[in-house]
């Protein structure tokens, strides 16, 4: 019997031992061990609790760029577990992801998501150390509906009446934004093609402003607007836009429209779009875009 003896990991001996017909590997590893930290409560609102789903690259990696995720659901209430596979591969390039809970329209029309996203940001930074991860590298990235959070988070940084007094110590600065096909002016949405009417008042973007008809509100619109936050004199974050061609539920002239306005007062944006896709799919989560997502991350990082 070998009496068992307390060695670091890294120091550990080859065993000995051997079986005849054995095949022997030597593989240099090409990923990362990831880990899921999960329901961490960021903030008790009066309608709910909301957490974060931290999902981290493992031992290898010490303090990498933080990607706030923001799942798309229509502006509902989101299925928080579904995106946890997908946002493991974006994991396995080396970040940590934040997969945020917002309050579903149902509960609390725009701006609540917004500012949920917001203070997800804060928290992250506030709470960097305790969690492994670089609070001086926070991006933003959602998908759909998620993508227009994401945008409005990151462009209204700093504007007071969307700015709230929680965990004000920190910023809700974010260094980059990627969105996924998200709606950008949801008053324009049935300007081209598509599976539904989002003017009437129980469409996503109805129920967004309370549920109400988006054309009959424009001043509860007016706001939700992506491209109203976009001037000469603000600064905004760099800006890395996805969208499919064949988009059934937010035209993909919804990005055109964004990325022409951000091309108009001079900042900094990229625009992909990915021919034949439709809302949302595996395309999104390819080899291809997760490696222009990891390099624009790691552009923008300090």
């Amino acid at each position: 019997m070998v009496e068992p003896q307390n060695i670091p990991r890294e120091q550990f001996p080859k065993s000995t031992s051997f079986s005849e017909g054995m095949i022997t590997l030597d593989i240099t590893p090409d990923n990362h061990e990831m880990y899921h930290i999960r329901d961490i409560k960021y903030i008790s609102r009066p309608e709910a609790e909301l957490t974060i789903q931290l999902i981290t690259p493992g031992w290898d990696v010490q303090k990498p760029p933080l990607i706030m995720f923001v799942t798309g659901s229509a502006f509902f209430w989101q299925d928080m577990a579904g995106s946890i596979p997908r946002l493991s591969l974006l994991a396995n390039k080396g970040f940590a992801v934040a997969s945020v809970q917002y309050r579903g329209s149902e509960a609390a029309p725009f701006p609540a998501q917004m500012l949920d996203a917001k203070a997800a940001v804060r928290f992250m930074k506030m709470n960097a150390d305790k969690y492994g991860i670089d609070g001086n590298n926070v991006f933003i990235m959602g998908d759909s509906s998620g993508g227009h959070t994401a945008l409005l988070a990151g462009f209204t940084a700093g504007i007071e009446e969307f700015e709230e007094d929680i965990y004000s110590e920190q910023s809700s600065d974010v260094r980059g934004i990627i969105d996924l096909y998200g709606p950008v002016d949801i008053s324009r949405m049935n300007d081209e093609l598509s599976a539904f009417d989002h003017m009437v008042a129980d469409s996503p973007a109805g129920c967004l402003i309370g549920r109400k008809n988006v054309l009959e509100n424009p001043e509860l619109v007016r706001p939700t607007i992506v491209t109203n936050y976009i001037s000469s004199e603000r600064e905004i974050p760099p800006v890395l836009i996805f969208h499919g061609t064949n988009d059934e539920q937010v035209a993909f002239g919804q990005s055109c429209i964004l990325y022409d306005k951000l091309k108009e007062h001079d900042k900094t944006a990229s625009f992909y779009a990915i021919d034949g896709a439709h809302h949302g799919g595996s395309v999104f989560w390819s080899e291809r875009v997760l490696g222009i997502v990891s390099d624009f991350v790691r552009r923008f990082t300090l």
